[in-house]
C-alpha cells in the first residue's frame, strides 16, 4: 500500500508519509492505520481493508487541494470514509483537516 501512495499522490504540494519536515506552509501527510480483515477460509485472512489517513493542512483555502485528493483516491479504487472536522493548530498557525479512506485488497 506504501508504494502505491507513494506513486499517486503526486500534488503541486509536498506530500510525506508520517511527518512532513519541510518548510511549505501548506502540504500533506499521509499514514496507514491498521488493516482490518474482512474475510477468511481455512483459518487464512483472504481479504482485508487498509484505511489511510491523508492530512492536508494549509494556511488558506486547502478545499482545492482537498478535492484533487479526493479525485485521485477515486480514480485509484479507493473508498472516502469520512472527513474530520477543521481544525486550527495555534502552535502552527495552520488549518488542518484529515480525509479517510479505505480499499479492500485480497491477501
Amino acid at each position: 500500500m506504501e508504494a502505491e501512495l507513494k506513486k499517486i499522490l503526486k500534488l503541486d504540494v509536498p506530500v510525506a508519509h508520517l511527518r512532513y519536515k519541510g518548510k511549505e506552509k501548506k502540504y500533506v501527510v499521509w499514514t496507514l492505520l491498521d488493516e482490518t480483515p474482512l474475510s477468511a477460509s481455512d483459518d487464512e485472512i483472504d481479504y482485508s481493508e487498509a484505511p489511510v489517513d491523508i492530512d492536508i493542512y494549509s494556511e488558506g483555502n486547502y478545499l482545492k487541494l482537498m478535492s484533487s485528493i479526493k479525485k485521485i483516491m477515486k480514480e485509484n479504487e479507493w473508498t472516502w470514509n469520512g472527513d474530520s472536522p477543521e481544525m486550527y493548530e495555534e502552535d502552527t498557525g495552520l488549518y488542518h483537516r484529515t480525509c479517510t479512506f479505505i480499499k479492500e485488497r485480497k491477501i
